[in-house]
């Protein structure tokens, strides 16, 4: 682990938590006194970001990049693409008690009522079913597009009922996956990304 992966680890987690809110400038030299480095690694740090669609790069200002209602239809579009893809491939290799132990997890985070919990076991979930051996591009575009996500499924959490709604999603597409229906399965995926950035377009226009 490098320096500039240490900068970028905590520089993206603090803009997905909304610790750094969208417009916001972030300082180089703040975050290189916070993580007792120079400016150099943050600076390679937060060019990485804004490859990832995170940080916008204005001269010597780095922005974090806003949430709009056009970029969260673009990343709905393109995570449909990408997962249906996947899940073409992945259907019939996933291993049935994987699944089983994914749908303990998430019922159990919906328990306690924890988003966090709730959307590491979402990432969890997603990785499983888009992971392709010897398909790189596809992984490096869909893990760009997670950090997207994660922004973007914060704001779900003002929706007292999302999770629950989340859950039984998840749960129906989980036995599909078991039961091999990839017909099924690729309607509710799709159905599910719907509502996953449906609720995202309400949230952001409920805090406008």
């Amino acid at each position: 682990m490098t320096l500039k992966d240490d900068a970028y680890r905590y520089i993206k987690q603090e803009i997905i938590l909304n610790h750094f809110h969208p417009q916001q400038v972030i300082s180089e030299n703040q975050i290189a006194d916070d993580l007792s480095m120079s400016r150099t690694p943050v600076r390679e740090a937060l060019k990485q970001l804004g490859a990832d669609g995170l940080v916008i790069l204005h001269g010597r200002e780095n922005i974090v990049a806003p949430i709009t209602d056009e970029m969260i239809d673009e990343v709905r579009e393109l995570r449909t693409l990408l997962e249906k893809y996947a899940l073409t491939k992945t259907i019939s290799l996933i291993p049935a008690v994987k699944l089983d132990e994914l749908a303990a997890e998430f019922k159990q985070a919906a328990k306690v009522e924890s988003w966090e919990e709730y959307l590491a076991v979402d990432t969890k979930f997603h990785t499983l079913i888009t992971h392709l051996k010897g398909h790189e591009r596809l992984q490096q575009f869909l893990k760009i597009l997670q950090g997207q996500t994660d922004r973007i499924q914060r704001l779900s959490a003002y929706d007292a009922t999302r999770m629950e709604n989340s859950l039984q999603e998840h749960l129906r597409l989980i036995d599909l996956i078991k039961a091999h229906d990839l017909t099924q399965a690729e309607i509710e995926l799709e159905s599910h990304l719907h509502h996953v950035y449906h609720t995202a377009h309400q949230a952001l226009n409920y805090f406008e």
